[in-house]
């Protein structure tokens, strides 16, 4: 079985930088990511809002994705590692992985949703990602959302974008309604006609897969403040 010294799963902020400074300093390496590289970052360079916002970090990423090989394929266990990729099953020794997957928005389980399969229900990340890739996702969007510098961010966003939004605090007691798509949000027993509901409760690692290894940078800060990460990224690569 192939080994290396580390592999780094993800290759967003943190995953770009562990590999630039492993490789610097001789390991032997391989880099995975299940979408693109550049993660959450790549999807807020095609948003005009959100690229002014980030655009120091974009900058950078765009740098070291031009330098450093990543490889498509999603990892379902670090150790062995296993790579499930379009050419099948990879197996390989690593010596020590890096988790840089990074964070997720939390879902909106606890909605109340009356009624089979409702379309137009996001948490912000998903309706990001959807946007950027020219989707439209509805015309009339209700956020609710707890109160982060984010969600001005992101509604500024959606509104330069046409679409009309109203924003709500985040609540336990949320219920939906409609037939195929959202037609209507009660929160709290404020009712809200909308045909996209953006639900935003805050973030957690991203990890579907429970993998074991190091987490570096926003899996383990979770946060779309970006010098958080990069602080707990610089850390992390300081005992190098």
């Amino acid at each position: 079985m192939p080994s290396v010294d580390y592999v780094v799963i993800g290759a967003g902020f943190a995953g770009l930088h562990c590999a630039r400074r492993l490789i610097d300093k001789g390991f032997n390496i391989l880099v995975f990511d299940m979408r693109e590289s550049g993660g959450e970052l790549a999807v807020f360079s095609k948003l005009n809002e959100f690229s002014k916002e980030y655009e120091k970090y974009i900058k950078k990423i765009k740098e070291l994705r031009e330098t450093i090989p990543v490889e498509h394929g999603t990892v379902i266990k670090s150790k062995p590692v296993i790579v499930s990729s379009k050419n099948g099953l990879k197996r390989f020794e690593a010596r020590r992985a890096l988790l840089c997957a990074g964070a997720a928005d939390v879902l909106p389980i606890k909605l109340n949703v009356l009624g089979k399969k409702i379309l137009g229900i996001y948490t912000l990340d998903q309706a990001l990602r959807s946007v950027s890739e020219g989707k439209r996702i509805g015309e009339k969007i209700l956020f609710v959302c707890k109160k982060e510098p984010i969600v001005e961010l992101a509604t500024k966003q959606f509104s330069e974008l046409n679409y009309v939004v109203e924003v709500v605090e985040v609540t336990e007691n949320v219920e939906v309604t409609g037939e195929k798509r959202i037609e209507e949000v009660d929160v709290n027993g404020v009712k809200y006609k909308c045909d996209a509901l953006v639900f935003y409760n805050g973030r957690e690692p991203f990890n579907p897969l429970k993998l074991k290894g190091t987490p570096v940078g926003n899996i383990a800060v979770c946060s779309y403040d970006y010098s958080k990460v990069e602080e707990h990224v610089k850390s992390f690569l300081s005992k190098f």
